[in-house]
């Protein structure tokens, strides 16, 4: 089959297209999947640089938003149906996997990710049956392929932070998956946005999302932008995903009492900051690894119901991918990068 694998971390350059990739074969609890798109994260960046301390096989593919179609039928699935998977892998038998909480499982990965399940940068892939989850009629394959991992993870975050109506959010990074599901599922609660862009050129895109302030990180200070915004009080929550060069930014800017998720690395993954800073303003602070299936169920009929509809910025065939990834890197995209199988 069609495929890019990778057969060492590293930068771009390892991820090779191949038209004579072995087709994987399912077993008794897996089925096979023919692809139609896979959606780009940070995850398939930081799986091809690789980790230290996590060890994957090799060759692996990433990929970990897929959509495809059944190739035989299956439970009340019929050959042919539209599907998307959720990546979730996790050991089935555990407490936490018996209560919903898989991510929380001590076996938990993610398909296409830093686990032994390769992904969708292929013409197949195998899935465990129970992951396949049937794709309603109001949404297309493309807007499909946005919501297991960045729409995901923003349902969650929107979840533990218990986000309501006239609650203030920080969100980081507009224009990506991440901050741009966000931003428009918490402004579908009610809630009111101040997002940050790193360039003006994505200033109408975060206000068409429904940011209601929107702050220039290279032109303006976040924290002086937020203590004029909320007249000193700081924001309700944080949807941090950068990790780093920002906690010390969303511990100050969140007010007493205040919610921060912390989801992402994106720029940098050792941080330090002023603890009596964090405590004395009792600040509780979540860690969110995407979410459960249920929470995906949860989420598509959400978006279905509210006619949320992701940002596609750019659209790449299999053999492309190298160039989805430079795209990915560079951060200058709006909205999400897909590939088309």
């Amino acid at each position: 089959m069609k495929a890019v694998p990778i057969y060492s971390h590293g930068n771009a350059d390892v991820l090779k297209y191949v038209d004579n990739f072995p087709t994987p074969v399912p077993n008794s609890s897996e089925i096979l999947i023919r692809l139609k798109y896979c959606g780009l994260n940070h995850l398939d960046i930081w799986t091809r640089m690789g980790i230290p301390g996590i060890f994957i096989k090799f060759p692996h593919i990433c990929g970990s938003d897929i959509v495809g179609t059944l190739l035989e039928d299956y439970s009340t699935f019929s050959k042919g149906s539209r599907v998307l998977i959720y990546p979730g892998i996790s050991c089935n038998n555990c407490d936490n996997c018996k209560n919903g909480n898989e991510t929380l499982c001590n076996d938990f990965s993610i398909m296409g990710g830093l686990g032994n399940y390769n992904g969708g940068y292929a013409e197949y892939v195998i899935v465990p049956k129970a992951n396949i989850i049937p794709i309603p009629h109001g949404i297309s394959d493309e807007q499909a392929a946005t919501l297991s991992i960045s729409y995901l993870t923003a349902w969650n975050i929107i979840k533990k932070l218990q986000i309501k109506k006239d609650d203030t959010v920080l969100v980081y990074g507009a224009s990506g998956g991440l901050g741009m599901a966000v931003i428009q599922i918490a402004k579908a609660l009610g809630a009111k946005i101040i997002s940050t862009i790193s360039d003006n050129s994505k200033l109408n895109f975060a206000y068409s999302l429904g940011s209601d302030y929107v702050i220039n990180r290279k032109e303006k200070k976040i924290l002086l932008e937020i203590e004029k915004l909320t007249h000193g009080s700081g924001v309700d929550a944080v949807m941090d995903n950068a990790g780093e060069k920002t906690i010390t930014t969303s511990i100050n800017s969140v007010r007493r009492g205040g919610k921060i998720a912390m989801c992402g690395t994106t720029a940098g993954n050792v941080a330090n900051f002023k603890i009596r800073a964090f405590y004395s303003k009792q600040i509780q602070l979540y860690g969110i690894l995407i979410g459960s299936k249920l929470e995906l169920l949860e989420l598509i009929e959400f978006v279905n119901e509210k006619r949320i509809l992701s940002r596609i910025d750019s659209i790449f065939p299999l053999t492309e991918v190298k160039a989805a990834h430079d795209s990915l890197e560079r951060g200058e995209q709006l909205g999400k990068i897909l590939i088309r199988l």
